[in-house]
């Protein structure tokens, strides 16, 4: 930096400094000051907030959405706008409108990024779709949707927010066992229908799918067992093998049992 650009700069602060005490000057000279409207909009800002969550703490969800949403769509970048947004998801989440509360959770995250509250935003997107995921015969998109989002969370904020991310991992872990049992019993309801090959894709797809579940230990041995039935016994054995070899060990004493009995018809053939 050059003694001009130096100079300069000395000139520009204390010009700032004198503004500064004759504002002070006048402002002192004049008395008190009347409250400037952004000072009440402020002030009208914190008490409609109040009011909010005093509905809110009283489970008055509706009334606590409307005043949320009030708040967030006339003040947008006040300081209230980020909480507003987030407990108004709060609010649609705990009365049960989980997507509307999903969109809310998104909202924190997309418009407040740098805020405290966009890593439990983005986990409650996650918490919000889980609450749709159905029973494992239905339709699992929703399903889909929790885990991406549990995956979103864990992908930014495994290194900043860690208290919630073993829930995370917990949750994915139970929606996986969930999409991994409709895939085995759409199996088996193809081998009532006597459709054996189709059984045999859908067991595979649990197999190679969803390798960290038990549906994938019970898939592996019905493959076997349905292999045996069909009597072809090279295809049992090796799937016996890939039981043996994969899942033993995580397997149930029945499961280790009823593979064992397949070996031994095996041996005898």
């Amino acid at each position: 930096m050059n003694k001009i650009t130096t100079i300069l700069l000395n000139f520009r602060t204390l010009l700032a400094a004198i503004c500064i005490g004759s504002l002070c000057f006048v402002v002192n000279s004049c008395g008190p000051s009347k409250p400037t409207a952004q000072v009440a909009a402020n002030n009208a800002l914190e008490v409609r907030f109040n009011e909010g969550k005093t509905a809110y703490e009283k489970e008055d969800w509706l009334e606590a959405i409307r005043i949320f949403d009030e708040i967030r769509l006339q003040a947008p970048t006040s300081d209230y706008a980020v909480n507003a947004t987030f407990l108004e998801g709060m609010a649609r989440y705990n009365s049960g409108t989980y997507i509307s509360a999903a969109v809310d959770f998104r909202a924190v995250r997309r418009n407040y990024p740098s805020s405290p509250l966009a890593p439990r935003a983005q986990f409650m997107v996650g918490e919000s779709y889980n609450m749709l995921s159905p029973r494992p015969e239905l339709d699992q998109t929703y399903s889909q949707y929790a885990i991406n989002e549990y995956q979103a969370f864990m992908r930014d904020y495994s290194d900043t927010y860690k208290p919630l991310v073993d829930s995370a991992q917990m949750r994915i872990t139970d929606i996986r066992n969930k999409m991994a049992r409709k895939i085995l019993l759409g199996a088996e309801l193809y081998l009532k229908l006597s459709s054996n090959n189709s059984a045999i894709v859908f067991f595979n797809r649990v197999v190679d799918n969803y390798y960290d579940t038990p549906s994938a230990i019970e898939a592996q041995l019905r493959i076997a067992e349905v292999q045996y039935g069909r009597k072809k016994m090279k295809e049992a054995q090796d799937a016996v093998l890939e039981f043996e070899e994969k899942f033993f060990t995580n397997a149930t004493p029945a499961q280790r049992a009823r593979a064992h009995s397949i070996k031994q018809s095996l041996s005898l053939k």
